[in-house]
């Protein structure tokens, strides 16, 4: 899994000094049905778990484009740049929840766009992703997720209740085990995992979550092939963040790009009416 991934960020994408690298310390999810996974066929043989590239969330119908498709968010450095002219038929979605026994219910990807300015600035990444679905091709009985208002992180910071605000984690990636002596191993299955997470500092683009096992920690994070994933305000399907950055070990601070912000606003509301 970890080569597959290593493969397609030397081939296709353009990947952060720090990019984050499934939801571990988690369980499994069947409570989530708006988080899928991004899937590109390496070795050309069908997809299987093991062709997973990241994570991401159902955010409904667009806007017309002319036409009309389904919409699944994800972060910016998940996807190939316009200039590597990756056909978009070669990408897929599913939000089946268990990858083990094989990938069911795959969706053919019919385009897709990286958010403008993406990995130009070490301050904002413009970290994010639209993947455009077939219309209808997400399933009825899946709910889309939704986008805060302008701005709605500044209030909670304004009003005193960002801070230390426990947030949902959900997403398909790999699993860290430290225990063993020697380097970070890790596992990986194909099964969606949720979580939570404690929300510790804010910038004009970034949320920033404590996922230290010890401490203020809940116990739970996020690593390799959770990017894209969204950070849920907790017990809902508001979409704070979605999943960009974080330390080799999976287990320290992580960064998150908000969706909040006026630049993630005017990518996104190319693609869907916000609120």
């Amino acid at each position: 899994m970890l080569r597959r991934l290593a493969a397609l960020a030397s081939t296709l994408l353009v990947v952060l000094p720090s990019t984050a690298l499934a939801v571990w310390g988690g369980d499994e999810d069947l409570a989530h049905p708006s988080v899928g996974a991004m899937y590109f066929d390496f070795a050309g043989d069908g997809i299987d778990a093991q062709d997973l590239i990241c994570s991401g969330s159902y955010a409904g119908e667009s806007t017309p484009q002319p036409a009309v498709y389904d919409v699944f968010l994800t972060a910016g450095h998940c996807l190939p740049a316009a200039e590597d002219e990756i056909d978009p038929e070669t990408i897929f979605v599913s939000f089946d929840p268990d990858g083990r026994d094989g990938v069911t219910n795959l969706i053919q990807v019919s385009a897709y766009y990286q958010m403008p300015g993406f990995g130009h600035d070490a301050g904002d990444y413009h970290d994010l992703g639209i993947l455009l679905l077939p219309r209808d091709s997400v399933s009825a009985g899946i709910p889309a997720v939704q986008l805060p208002t302008a701005g709605y992180l500044d209030g909670l910071k304004a009003a005193g209740t960002l801070k230390f605000r426990i947030v949902d984690l959900v997403g398909y990636g790999v699993v860290p085990v430290w225990d063993p002596a020697g380097p970070t191993q890790f596992e990986f299955d194909g099964v969606r995992r949720s979580g939570t997470s404690i929300i510790t500092g804010l910038t004009k683009a970034h949320l920033h979550l404590n996922q230290q096992r010890h401490g203020i920690g809940t116990g739970s994070g996020l690593c390799f092939g959770d990017s894209g994933s969204p950070q849920f305000d907790r017990g809902t399907l508001l979409v704070l963040s979605v999943t960009s950055g974080g330390n080799g070990q999976c287990n320290a601070n992580n960064t998150n790009y908000r969706v909040d912000t006026p630049q993630a606003r005017a990518f996104l509301g190319r693609f869907l009416n916000l609120p």
